[in-house]
């Protein structure tokens, strides 16, 4: 139970730095504007092709409080073009990729994000991203006695039964800076996950 409590706390932590880093990003990113700046010029939408990698919490959901009974570190992958913004976060079994052969079973939970959204230009290096999606939790048992084998990461996994699902509708907003042509720093935060994000247009850097 204590060790539950700590992980709770955790999590609630990196929740609220993660908040704040988005916030901190934003009013960074505000202070770099300049007078001579096209605001809202969405012919920036027309140079770009992204792709990117996520890496956060996900799990948590609202029900009058925050409740984290299956919040954990996901990652996951996004890809934007002409604006156009989709991206996930996924958080696999805890015990599903453990190395040992036990006849343990487990009780376990997965938790997923799938988030869609179209990017508007603020400034030619400054990108926020309404986003609507889907989100849910699963939970289930791990059966330790069980081998598979990845071929792609070379390495064992053991079965996950998934019990009961619990499906959202997820919500939030984007947002992102280039500091560099062609490599985007970014933080998503939604009503079900808090993950930066950090993606390259391939179409500028090819410029």
């Amino acid at each position: 139970m204590r060790k539950k409590l700590y992980f709770c706390r955790d999590i609630q932590i990196k929740i609220i730095t993660m908040k704040k880093s988005i916030i901190l990003l934003a009013l960074f990113a505000l202070t770099m504007g300049t007078a001579k700046a096209q605001w809202f010029d969405f012919s920036n939408n027309l140079s770009d092709a992204s792709v990117g990698l996520n890496l956060g919490v996900v799990g948590y959901h609202f029900n009058g409080q925050v409740n984290k009974t299956y919040a954990g570190i996901g990652a996951g992958a996004s890809v934007s073009i002409l604006g156009l913004y989709i991206d996930f976060i996924y958080q696999s079994p805890e015990h599903r990729w453990t190395k040992k052969i036990t006849p343990a079973i487990y009780d376990d939970h997965t938790a997923l994000t799938i988030n869609a959204g179209y990017k508007i230009p603020v400034l030619p290096w400054l990108n926020i991203t309404p986003l609507v999606g889907y989100s849910n939790e699963t939970t289930g048992k791990t059966d330790c006695s069980t081998m598979n084998w990845d071929n792609e990461s070379h390495s064992i996994y053991h079965d996950y039964d998934r019990e009961d699902t619990y499906n959202h509708f997820n919500y939030g907003v984007g947002l992102s800076v280039m500091p560099f042509s062609g490599l985007e720093i970014g933080g998503v935060c939604t009503a079900h996950a808090v993950y930066g994000n950090l993606s390259f247009n391939i179409a500028k850097v090819k410029k």
